[in-house]
């Protein structure tokens, strides 16, 4: 009997997850990536200033086996810490290349990009369609885009001399002056990154945001430091108008404390020191009981309708800070930064800002600021650090696009099923009981197809996706459906990443 022909479109994490269960499974799987494995945007980085955001014991690629990446790089007892990501990517890179070399296994991969996956035909399968014309069979697809290009503001798009995004580094510090005073778009996550890499080079920085709140601070992400009442999750109701309040009060509740805990007011400064101290001293309990929240409330959301996890999402708007928080390292780094002076932030954008255009013997273009309170300064280079799009496969003409262009705008969206396959037709929801944990009553119409998305692809259904764990769980749990088993226990001898 010919083996099934399963093609992993994208190598990042879910890729790899996927791929590494499917080969403990003994299933072979063909990778269709263009970047070698480690290489993405998420972890392609080299600088060790560059921490993971989660806890090394909690980003494992192997189900059952949560301490792999902390035992790989040399530390198993020290599973709270924050790794560096060129860490995470050497071991990702060791994971693929143990399961792609094992005996026997006929694993190809493709260094193309995949542009849209055809159906053929209940019997016949699809055809994965590769950049320049050729193509792929197969009959099953999975797709593991991972994050889109930088999100860049309107306005300053294309424009000459911006800097899109802060990583690769290396590209980022070539196009900054040297000792130049820079402008960072954005105080979130890879703001902070971009500041701690601008500062060592000797750089002030500026950091603006609507907001101009940073998130808070953590010192660990790990799984069962807390216990959550299931049912409690479960008789939430996205419909319910009081439901931000009833998502803070099980929080405050399961800590038995306030949720904020750092002093909210003063300057920047003065709220990250309270915040740093809070971390310090161990008084941040809000951390483990998010990641149990994050953990029960998917399973329940990923069974409901679009617009009931839309309402969960803008009731958990006030826990965003605490749910994107940093690793204290980088806090106290930071802390210190902007106590020096060298670092400074801003709540509101530019109101104008003009430059761009080469006006230096160096090729540098300086910048003009004009704020929303009438005042403006000078820069030497302006960075966003604005966050990623999110990569938005669509259906045209009876086919999966993989890719964003002007002609994607048209598309249909995507509907997967609670299993997270893909629906060519749509779905129907009927109605449902009021609760998180309710199902759909009505029927469905369409197909669905043999065609699954996971990790961040996964998003129009899983609300809360972005961590290393949630794309092994769905590895695992594919993989189980797929061959009816989980996958069996690695293979020992892997080698350590050094």
């Amino acid at each position: 009997m010919p083996r099934r022909r399963v093609v992993i479109i994208g190598g990042g994490v879910a890729g790899t997850a996927v791929f590494a269960a499917l080969a403990r499974a003994g299933v072979d799987a063909d990778i269709v990536d263009p970047l070698p494995p480690g290489s993405g945007t998420a972890f392609g980085v080299r600088d060790p200033a560059l921490l993971c955001n989660t806890s090394a014991g909690l980003m494992s690629l192997l189900p059952g086996l949560p301490d792999d990446f902390a035992r790989a790089r040399g530390a198993p007892a020290d599973g709270e810490a924050f790794a560096p990501r060129a860490e995470f990517a050497r071991y990702l890179r060791d994971v693929y290349e143990s399961w792609a070399g094992r005996p026997g296994g006929t694993h190809r991969r493709v260094a193309r990009r995949a542009v849209a996956v055809q159906p053929l035909g209940e019997r016949d399968g699809y055809r994965v369609l590769l950049e320049g014309g050729a193509h792929l069979p197969a009959d099953d697809v999975l797709v593991c885009l991972g994050w889109g290009p930088p999100l860049v503001p309107a306005g300053l798009r294309g424009r000459p001399g911006i800097v899109p995004s802060p990583f690769p580094e290396g590209r980022m510090l070539e196009a900054v002056p040297p000792s130049g005073r820079v402008l960072v778009l954005g105080t979130r996550l890879s703001a902070i990154d971009a500041v701690l890499l601008l500062t060592r080079h000797g750089h002030r920085v500026t950091m603006a945001s609507p907001s101009g709140e940073l998130p808070a601070v953590r010192t660990r992400t790990v799984r069962g430091a807390v216990r959550i009442d299931p049912a409690l999750v479960a008789a939430l109701d996205p419909a319910d108008p009081q439901l931000t309040r009833h998502i803070l009060h099980l929080v405050t509740r399961t800590l038995g404390t306030a949720l904020t805990c750092a002093n909210g007011g003063g300057s920047v400064a003065e709220r990250l020191r309270s915040e740093v101290e809070a971390a310090r001293r161990g008084r941040v309990g809000w951390q483990d009981v998010l990641v149990e929240l994050v953990d029960l409330a998917n399973p329940l959301l990923v069974r409901r309708d679009g617009e009931a996890r839309r309402r969960v999402l803008r009731a958990c708007e006030p826990l965003m800070r605490y749910l994107g928080s940093f690793p204290l390292p980088n806090a106290e780094r930071l802390l210190g930064l902007l106590e020096s002076g060298q670092v400074r932030v801003r709540a509101g954008v530019p109101r104008r800002l003009d430059g761009g255009v080469p006006r230096r013997l160096d090729g540098s273009s300086p910048w003009r600021v004009e704020w929303p309170d009438g005042s403006s300064e000078g820069f030497d280079a302006v960075v966003c650090a604005t966050g990623f799009t999110a990569r938005r496969p669509h259906l045209r003409n009876g086919a999966l696009m993989l890719t964003s262009d002007a002609a994607g705008a048209a598309g249909a969206p995507l509907e997967l099923d609670a299993d997270l396959r893909l629906r060519m037709d749509g779905r129907t929801y009927g109605r449902m009981d009021g609760r998180m944990d309710g199902r759909a009553d009505g029927g469905t119409d369409g197909r669905s197809e043999r065609i699954w998305l996971l990790g961040v692809s996964s998003g129009p259904r899983v609300p809360f996706v972005n961590a290393v764990h949630h794309a092994t769980d769905q590895a695992e749990a594919f993989v189980r459906a797929f061959s009816g088993s989980p996958p069996a226990s690695p293979e020992p001898g892997r080698p350590r990443v050094e």
